[in-house]
């Protein structure tokens, strides 16, 4: 087996250090705030304490509302606005300085590198989240940004990081959006048939709500969406049956998006039970040395399990639909020869590689476990483009 397959090695790189057993300040700093969900103490200790900012400061902006509240304690208030402040400036430079750690920023020129890391969404977030303070304290005043208060309510949105939710929701919208597009343009397509009807049913009974097609439209929309107002409203039967087919067809039209939206998002969430970052998968022993679009395509690809103590992963005879690496844990393998343990950066059901293939080996969970899960056809897709993948999985399986 080639020397990245050696346990030594692996271990090393599956650590992310330099080869000396030592890592630098900023790849802590990186591993910390960027690597998403490990299992250091101090990253959990870090992502909690976040949240724990975040949420309590968006609970300030709101009772900063209330007189009763804000005006007995300002000095309070103060207090808490100028430490988050600092808090999210402090974090928001420390993910900016340790970005360059990313191979795919870190190759470039780090000014340029880092620039590009700041233009990302959740950077211009977290920049949005704490700059009009800033600003306002450099400028004296000068410049009112108190119209811009309302950003500090952006900080929610930092905790969109930290949870499944929110990429999981975008992916449905990019990934379902054809869709999305036919269902809004069926809906346009209804909402000016329905207006137009409606202009040339009531137009000449009620010529200021329905005289022309602007208003009519206004009326086919609040009917669609089933929400009525009741500011306009049909007096002639036939105009009331239109009103009712356009009800009916509204309800049907507004749960097509509905329906794809949800399907997706609850498919989404259980293919990826924890984030599968870019890193992640570079630090793993099977994919080093893999250039960035590689990698890239594994991430759109993988899925993510997590599974508990005793959990059956894999069963001897059984087919071989997937195919895991192990990001944390430990499980159990038990075939003919015997029994032994695997640990973070082994693969299980490296069978899959082959058509109609069984699992040779029963693994069973040891403890909680995350893993990295491929369905074997992706994974025969990716060995096909990628020789060096199946090599690998080849030289482990004789190692």
């Amino acid at each position: 087996m080639n020397e990245s397959g050696t346990p030594a090695v692996r271990k090393r790189l599956i650590a992310g250090d330099r080869g000396d057993g030592r890592q630098t300040l900023r790849q802590i700093i990186y591993s910390v705030l960027e690597e998403g969900q490990t299992e250091t103490g101090a990253s959990r200790i870090v992502e909690i304490a976040l949240i724990v900012i975040i949420m309590t400061n968006v609970v300030a902006v709101i009772l900063e509302t209330v007189p009763s509240i804000y005006n007995p304690n300002k000095a309070l208030f103060g207090a808490f606005e100028t430490f988050t402040v600092y808090t999210f400036a402090f974090e928001y430079l420390l993910r900016v300085w340790a970005s360059v750690e990313d191979p795919r920023i870190g190759v470039a020129n780090p000014i340029t590198g880092r620039l590009s890391f700041a233009l990302r969404p959740m950077s211009v977030i977290d920049l949005l989240s704490f700059s009009p303070y800033f600003i306002t304290m450099v400028t004296g005043g000068v410049l009112d940004l108190r119209s811009l208060r309302i950003l500090r309510l952006l900080r929610l949105l930092k905790i969109a990081r930290y949870s499944q939710a929110m990429p999981a929701m975008l992916g449905v919208l990019y990934a379902e959006r054809r869709a999305l597009l036919g269902s809004f343009i069926l809906l346009l397509c209804t909402v000016c048939i329905s207006a137009e009807i409606m202009h040339l049913v009531e137009g000449p009974g009620q010529p200021k709500f329905f005289g022309d097609l602007p208003s009519s439209m206004y009326w086919a929309i609040t009917t669609l969406s089933t929400v009525g107002y009741g500011d306009e409203v049909p007096l002639t039967y036939l105009g009331k049956l239109v009103a009712g087919i356009t009800m009916v067809v509204g309800l049907v039209l507004f749960a097509m998006p509905i329906g794809i939206i949800s399907v997706g998002f609850v498919n989404g969430l259980h293919r990826r039970e924890f984030s599968i970052t870019w890193s992640m998968v570079k630090r793993q022993p099977l994919f080093e040395d893999f250039d960035i679009e590689a990698v890239s395509r594994v991430v759109d690809l993988m899925g993510a399990r997590m599974v508990q103590d005793h959990t059956r992963i894999a069963t001897a005879g059984q087919e071989a639909e997937y195919f895991y690496l192990i990001i944390s844990g430990r499980a159990r393998v038990e075939d003919d020869t015997g029994s032994w343990d695997l640990e973070a950066g082994d693969m299980i059901g490296e069978e899959s590689l082959a058509d109609g293939a069984t699992y040779s080996k029963t693994v069973t969970a040891r403890s909680e476990m995350r893993l990295m899960v491929l369905p074997t056809e992706d994974l025969r897709r990716l060995c096909r483009k990628y020789p060096l993948l199946e090599q690998r999985i080849n030289n482990e399986v004789a190692w």
